[in-house]
């Protein structure tokens, strides 16, 4: 079964050496001393590769994991490497239009295979979360660089055995033709993985919402989405999943008029962040 969000707890309490265990099966992360702050990971670990401009979101939290629903526009962070120097300074930027969810987007460089520590800090708390960044090709899914598996996806004149094709209701209009028919066409594609009825982490329906509200903006690219599961048992994953290898969900892949994957939004995803992207495939 696909485990959804991501979003374990990454450090504890002020002042302890007490760690946050990683539903991914990483090594728990060491805290640094903090005043009641805490950090939730929106993304699989590992799902980060090497390269520039790589998407890190979190989400602000006191130290029973309980996410804030209100926090700064902006987070303060610095990146350090295995041996826990610092190597970049960068921004946290808060998102949450259109959302009922809101997190912290971070856009990091990570020139090679090891794990990195993102050090925030709010106010005068500070809460450190490690995370495993991959060399490509390493993975079981793509990303950004690669190119994206065409496949027959389900549509609503073809189920390809999956039923429902969409669990919205009612269903979205990103069913129209297949992920290999959109590849082909030429045209940038926005490929949504997702299932608004039973994702694990109750966000994948307003991302689908989201998408669907802002798509007519963008009458260049071509958006898709597949269900994750082939009926509404949801036992089985769907074909469309082991096409591109996921085992977590929701996740919009965005590719070039080549079909070559630029950015990959994993997890969770507002308005101004999906607009910002769609914005740069036009």
């Amino acid at each position: 079964m696909l485990t959804g969000i991501a979003g374990t707890l990454v450090l504890a309490a002020c002042g302890s050496d007490s760690a946050g265990s990683s539903t991914s099966g990483t090594a728990p992360t060491s805290t640094q001393p903090s005043e009641g702050l805490a950090l939730v990971r929106f993304f699989d670990d590992p799902s980060v590769t090497t390269g520039t401009n790589r998407r890190l979101v979190f989400g602000l939290a006191d130290v029973d994991g309980t996410l804030r629903p209100s926090g700064p526009a902006e987070l303060a962070a610095v990146l350090l490497d295995s041996s826990g120097a610092e190597i970049a300074a960068v921004t946290g930027r808060r998102r949450d239009v259109n959302l009922p969810r809101a997190y912290y987007e971070f856009r990091v460089d990570v020139p090679q295979a090891e794990v990195y520590t993102l050090r925030v800090t709010s106010d005068t708390a500070t809460a450190d979360a490690s995370f495993t960044v991959a060399a490509p090709g390493s993975l079981s899914f793509p990303g950004p660089g690669d190119p994206l598996p065409p496949f027959a996806t389900p549509t609503m004149a073809d189920a390809q055995g999956v039923d429902p094709v969409c669990t919205r209701q009612p269903a979205c209009p990103f069913h129209d033709v297949t992920l290999s028919d959109a590849l082909a066409a030429g045209a940038p594609v926005v490929y949504l993985v997702g299932t608004p009825a039973f994702c694990q982490t109750g966000i994948c329906g307003p991302v689908l919402d989201v998408m669907m509200g802002i798509a007519a903006d963008y009458p260049s690219l071509k958006f898709l989405h597949a269900e994750v599961y082939t009926d509404n048992t949801a036992t089985k994953a769907a074909p469309a999943v082991d096409a591109v290898g996921l085992s977590f969900e929701p996740v919009i892949f965005l590719t070039d008029a080549s079909g070559q994957i630029v950015e990959r939004l994993d997890v969770i995803v507002d308005e101004s962040e999906l607009r910002e992207q769609l914005t740069k495939l036009v």
